[in-house]
């Protein structure tokens, strides 16, 4: 919601002078927080640390799987 969409919203409820002066938001409006305020920086509730784990532990799974399938299907030979 933009800021004129706010202020018409204010404005065609009839208590312009009490809420504009006051700073008091109606139920009615519902004013979304910032991205960066409302996670904190985290990103699907893991920290940069938790995402960077998580990111070389798949990066080896998925080394790990790889190396089995090609030494299964006999394309790498020891």
């Amino acid at each position: 919601m933009n800021r004129d969409d706010l202020r018409s919203t204010l404005l065609e409820e009839g208590d312009d002078e009490n809420v504009l002066a006051t700073g008091d938001l109606p139920a009615s409006v519902v004013i979304d927080k910032p991205a960066q305020q409302a996670n904190n920086g985290k990103f699907l509730g893991m920290t940069a640390g938790e995402r960077a784990f998580l990111s070389v532990m798949l990066f080896l799974c998925v080394s790990v799987l790889g190396l089995g399938l090609l030494i299964a299907t006999g394309r790498i030979v020891f």
